[in-house]
């Protein structure tokens, strides 16, 4: 149940903000973090900004596209999404 939980609400704030992060369940450190952009580059740069801010290294794992639907939509949407590894910590 907490699981099935925990996944809503990572979906909720994939859609409320730019950044967010999956936890390894066994550890309870992040494993995952995931950002978004306006294009690929800018995309890249806010993974690599969130990453500094959780004081982690990610290796870069996917970076692809979301449509997005409404006539409006792009305005206020970032449409690319970038998925980091967490790969050690900052010291």
């Amino acid at each position: 149940m907490k699981r099935s939980w925990a996944l809503g609400v990572a979906f909720l704030i994939a859609g409320c903000g730019p950044q967010y992060t999956i936890p390894n369940y066994d550890t309870g450190e992040i494993e995952k973090v995931i950002s978004s952009g306006r294009n690929p580059q800018a995309c890249i740069d806010q993974l690599k900004e969130d990453a500094d801010k959780l004081k982690v290294k990610v290796r870069l794992t996917d970076v692809h596209h979301e449509s997005t639907s409404g006539p409006i939509a792009w305005l206020y949407t970032n449409t690319y999404i970038c998925t980091g590894k967490v790969v050690a910590a900052k010291s």
